[in-house]
């Protein structure tokens, strides 16, 4: 008994000082962040937040983190085909009311990112920026009535800002409004026709899928609509790339659709891989589907 528990504060011990952590105090000195709430009940009917954070390194550079709530058990039913009038049917167990837990400042003040290393990191992205850069290895601290919190889960996204002109290609993870628009529907159409034997990446129907070396296409961020939220020029967009196989949660994926409004950074978007996940949310491909093909997003409260 004595050797079980030493091996599990070996391991709770080691876990605690390897994890990593950003500040938020401490970018917000350094440098503009913009601050959003996504409800999720907006598209997944679940009545969670999700804390978005647009962290301005420079003027065309965000690091986007999101605070995503921490997941109860949740079933959704299937069998749903009659998409045009989809009845969303949520069973869950409980809601989830934080997505932030009290912690001793004093016991990970050491593991705290510096804001030369968040440059470091984010400069090594730009030079590179895949999608296995999406990563929940860093977690947000925030200081609030003296107390610290830290986030229970926070996806961490680097994009960029620029304006590619055409036939320039625009690469993975660069926010470009001057991009020919493309709907998620349109693309559909186009990959059935050059690929009719093979599913579209997109479509969470498929349950287990490998890639296909004979399929080919680039992975991109692709502009699909532009409209009004009050008053402010808004571009949507959508990330085309395959559902692929994966032992626990596709966060490569990261926010696959998102809204951006110059000057005010990321301001809605989804995040169909981590409702997905069935040890999470669980929320049914027939739903998530209906999401993806009408290009469904929850928009920032504050811009409601």
């Amino acid at each position: 008994m004595r050797t079980v528990f030493l091996i599990i504060f070996t391991l709770n011990f080691s876990i605690l000082f390897s994890q990593k952590y950003i500040l938020l105090d401490s970018l917000k000195t350094k440098f503009p962040i913009k601050e959003y709430t996504l409800n999720t009940k907006d598209i997944y009917d679940i009545n969670e937040e999700i804390n978005v954070y647009n962290v301005y390194l420079s003027k065309n550079t965000i690091l986007l983190l999101s605070v995503l709530p921490e997941a109860t058990k949740v079933f959704a039913k299937e069998g749903i085909t009659n998409y045009n009038n989809l009845e969303k049917k949520i069973v869950s167990n409980k809601k989830n009311s934080n997505s932030w837990t009290l912690i001793d400042f004093d016991k990970i003040k050491t593991n705290i990112l510096s804001s030369s290393k968040i440059l470091d990191i984010a400069t090594d992205w730009m030079e590179n920026n895949s999608l296995s850069n999406k990563t929940f290895e860093y977690k947000i601290l925030k200081k609030e009535n003296g107390n610290y919190y830290v986030s229970k889960n926070c996806l961490t996204e680097f994009f960029y800002i620029a304006d590619i002109r055409s036939p320039l290609i625009t690469p993975l993870g660069v926010i470009n409004v001057s991009e020919p628009k493309v709907t998620i529907k349109q693309m559909e159409e186009v990959f059935k026709k050059q690929y009719p034997k093979e599913p579209f990446p997109l479509d969470t129907r498929e349950r287990v899928r490998s890639k296909n070396l004979n399929v080919i296409y680039s992975v991109h961020n692709y502009l699909s609509k532009e409209y009004l939220i009050k008053g402010n020029k808004a571009y949507q967009f959508w990330t085309l790339d395959g559902w692929w196989y994966h032992d626990g949660l596709n966060e490569y994926r990261g926010i696959d659709r998102f809204v951006y409004i110059p000057e005010k950074g990321i301001v809605g978007g989804s995040y169909d891989f981590y409702f997905r996940y069935e040890k999470g949310y669980g929320i049914s491909s027939t739903i998530l589907w209906d999401n993806i093909i009408n290009e469904k997003v929850m928009i920032a409260e504050e811009l409601k």
